[in-house]
């Protein structure tokens, strides 16, 4: 009797497998999320598609949640949120590296991006009806202008920079100091890494 009580001890006392991380697709919590992306066509730094033609915008439920706690903020001041890119399958972060091998711009595939844990959306704003809103550079633009400090362009690209990233941070995300697009949950990193289908 002795014997089974201590085994059954000790198998309570092990620490349970963690189960995996669910990804939800963003659209379902943010339902006037404008989705566009990128990876899904060539239009990209790359040159390539690498995402399939019905990627879905995934997140973690939690990076999901707060990015409908920014687009409440931001639908008051007549503004949407506009995605272009969610998470991201570890084995397409292998792809992207092959083809830019850039630190700083794209993440080493070891180590993994916080796109591939689902705890980092790049974005911009649109109007309330869907259209461009004008920030200080394009998307995945990889100079200094696309940096949070930038003091050029025109003032109201600034502004807008500048509303979007007050929306984001009241969120709880993270700014990427380089990429006025990029943000990501504050613990991002601990996330394990993924390589889910985007479909």
């Amino acid at each position: 009797m002795r014997v089974v009580l201590a085994l059954a001890l000790l198998l309570s006392a092990e620490p349970k497998a963690k189960s995996k991380p669910k990804l939800v697709e963003a659209k379902s919590v943010v339902t006037d999320l404008v989705v566009d992306l990128r990876y899904a066509t060539a239009d990209n730094f790359l040159h390539k598609q690498v995402y399939p033609d019905d990627a879905k915008c995934l997140l973690l439920e939690e990076s999901a949640k707060r990015l409908e706690a920014a687009a409440k903020q931001l639908r008051e001041k007549g503004y949407r949120l506009k995605v272009w890119d969610c998470y991201r399958p570890h084995a397409v972060q292998f792809e992207m590296w092959k083809i830019f091998p850039k630190p700083g711009y794209v993440a080493e595939p070891k180590a993994g991006s916080n796109h591939n844990r689902g705890g980092a959306v790049d974005l911009t704003l649109a109007t309330a009806d869907g259209g461009e809103v004008e920030m200080p550079t394009p998307f995945d633009t990889f100079t200094g202008a696309a940096h949070h400090g930038y003091a050029g362009g025109t003032a109201e690209s600034r502004e807008h920079r500048e509303v979007l990233k007050a929306a984001m941070q009241a969120a709880g995300f993270t700014k990427n100091q380089m990429e006025w697009w990029h943000w990501d949950l504050p613990d991002a990193k601990s996330r394990p890494i993924l390589d889910e289908p985007l479909n």
